[in-house]
């Protein structure tokens, strides 16, 4: 009797071994954006079309108050991913929205990509992140960039993942 595999169970199991478990590098662009949208359940995404000097542009805004934004920048005529961005533009006074919204939508996205691309650096880069300081960090296969920039309404804080 031959046995059948329920398609629930091969899901199951490309979510538990994802595509880029290992950090070696990113996968060809259209192939990383699939994956992080489906991991991350995207309630708000569009893609920019190549530009002259630019490959497409993939923007995933993760939050109600627009305050938290995944990119995934493409390296011009090609399919590789130059970088992948997590900007939040963190909230200090109540404009409309709380102060400091977005918070949980940021933690569980930055705890992703480290998680999927430097594992081995999360506990500095988390520190950098929360502590507020602009540092550059690197591992044999990515560059890290992590800025802060401090403004009176917002601190805007954006970690880049670029690939040696």
């Amino acid at each position: 009797m031959r046995m059948r595999i329920p398609v629930q169970l091969c899901l199951w199991v490309s979510l538990i071994s994802p595509i880029n478990s290992f950090a070696e590098g990113f996968q060809p662009y259209s192939q990383e954006v699939q994956y992080l949208k489906m991991m991350l359940e995207c309630p708000d995404e569009k893609v920019l079309s190549p530009m002259r000097g630019f490959g497409a542009l993939y923007i995933c805004t993760l939050s109600e108050s627009d305050s938290v934004k995944l990119f995934v920048s493409e390296k011009p005529n090609s399919d590789r991913v130059l970088n992948i961005g997590l900007l939040w533009n963190d909230k200090k006074n109540n404009i409309g929205y709380e102060i400091h919204s977005d918070l949980k939508e940021v933690e569980k996205t930055l705890n992703f990509l480290i998680d999927m691309y430097v594992p081995a650096r999360r506990d500095e880069i988390s520190k950098a992140f929360w502590d507020s300081k602009s540092l550059d960090f690197s591992t044999s296969e990515f560059f890290i960039y992590f800025t802060h920039k401090a403004g009176m309404q917002k601190d805007e804080r954006l970690i880049v993942i670029e690939e040696k």
